[in-house]
């Protein structure tokens, strides 16, 4: 039995198989402050046994996400997490051989996708000093360009793209007969957003996930936000109940309680304030970046130190293989409770490992 040609050498990372729970979990950008215990168990109050037993119905959470979005129901296309919805994009427009535009680094699951389609991938690196090469980029779309494609911001560099940046790229997409796709999985922790353009652009989609500052991930919901004609496209390739029902409810609990959205922000911002304040204070060179992570410089020691804090029971990112991030781990932000946790253990390992 042959797997297709085009994907016999395409690596995916396999689960360690040592399990995450019970540790600071810091490694993979997911919220680590959850969700508050009443509202989670209000939501599961809510399920019973008939709602189990009915397939999940999305009109509802579409117009809830709509309305969020200052958007129409019809610019809305649920999926299972946005992975899913990055997939739904490749099935509807991308055919072997098609050219899709990358940056370096990127979400890792774009040059998987693009692997898995057999497209032609191109790519613009990242500056040394972590800045987004807008020019270069701008460069790199032209006709034969299917797909652009930014995260914004971005991961792993936390880089976030000016607001006419962003506009210049999607304007020169148009031009071009090229889909532009904004990624905005961090959009929460900055604010910035390109979705009042979706009414002006055709070739515009941006995806969204529940799994960052909504404290989420398991349940894996998010979505693509676009004109009709692309939500009707990417509906044609979309199985057709693939977000379970307990993710719509608790999506659509947590859209109709905005407070808690506005609390959640307000305790990443002190955690990320406690910390940045923290590594200021003692020197330690760092890049805040605009996404929920920071990424802390260890020059030559960047594995050593994750080695030291793993055995401490705390989980951070690194192991980069781009050269202007090499030195550093990428630390997922959480409260100033945790984040003061994280940073004894860190300060220690770090004087140590000197």
């Amino acid at each position: 039995m042959q797997i297709k040609n085009h994907l016999k050498d395409l690596y995916r990372v396999k689960s360690s198989g040592i399990s995450r729970k019970g540790m600071l979990r810091l490694d993979m950008n997911e919220a680590i402050d959850a969700l508050p215990d009443d509202f989670v168990a209000a939501a599961l109050g809510a399920i019973d046994a008939d709602y189990l037993s009915m397939y999940p119905e999305y009109d509802v959470i579409e117009e809830k996400i709509a309305r969020y979005d200052g958007l129409k129901s019809e610019n809305i296309c649920i999926s299972n997490g946005s992975d899913a919805a990055i997939k739904y994009i490749f099935d509807a427009f991308v055919s072997p051989g098609d050219r899709v535009l990358l940056t370096e680094p990127t979400f890792a699951m774009y040059p998987v996708y693009c692997k898995m389609f057999d497209a032609a991938i191109e790519l613009v690196s990242y500056e040394d000093d972590l800045s987004f090469p807008v020019d270069k980029f701008l460069e790199c779309i032209t006709e034969d360009i299917k797909l652009a494609v930014i995260v914004n911001p971005n991961n792993p560099t936390g880089t976030l793209i000016k607001a006419d940046d962003i506009v210049r790229i999607i304007s020169r997409a148009r031009d071009c007969g090229v889909i532009a796709v904004i990624d905005e999985a961090y959009f929460h922790f900055c604010g910035e957003t390109a979705i009042s353009k979706i009414a002006e652009y055709e070739n515009l989609i941006i995806l969204r996930t529940f799994s960052k500052l909504c404290a989420m991930a398991t349940l894996r919901i998010g979505y693509a936000a676009a004109q009709p004609a692309i939500i009707e496209a990417l509906r044609k390739v979309k199985p057709t109940y693939d977000v379970n029902g307990i993710a719509v409810l608790f999506a659509g609990r947590l859209l109709d309680t905005p407070g808690l959205i506005d609390t959640l922000v307000r305790e990443f911002n002190e955690g990320k304030s406690f910390l940045t304040d923290k590594l200021s204070q003692d020197r330690i060179e760092y890049v805040t970046g605009a996404a929920n992570f920071i990424l802390i410089k260890c020059p030559g020691r960047a594995e050593a130190i994750l080695r030291a804090l793993s055995e401490k029971g705390i989980l951070a990112g690194g192991g980069f293989k781009q050269r202007m991030l090499r030195d550093y781990i990428r630390v997922t932000i959480a409260g100033k409770e945790l984040m003061r946790r994280f940073y004894d253990e860190f300060i220690g390992v770090f004087r140590q490992e000197g």
